[in-house]
């Protein structure tokens, strides 16, 4: 299977994915991807979340591969009260 990315996953990637290694989990996965929601009418659907989906599914599959926060260098004022 191909390096997945975090920043280029798709939906796609993902069903395939879970289809070939762990089909158990396709309702959990149909349950993190998509939440309720209402139209101005008043109809409910449910709508898709990409964001929330990739992140759940990395968290579960592919740890590795979220990115992690850089470290935050002092700012000039924070150097120079400690200097």
């Amino acid at each position: 299977m191909e390096k997945l990315e975090y920043k280029t996953l798709t939906l796609e990637q993902m069903i395939a994915y879970i289809d070939k290694n762990a089909p158990k989990d396709k309702q959990w996965f149909k349950g993190v991807a998509t939440q309720k929601k209402i139209d101005k009418e008043g109809n409910e659907y449910d709508a898709y979340d990409h964001f929330k989906a990739r992140e759940e599914f990395c968290k579960k599959y592919m740890p590795d591969i979220i990115p992690v926060a850089k470290p935050k260098k002092p700012t000039k004022a924070e150097i120079l009260a400690n200097w």
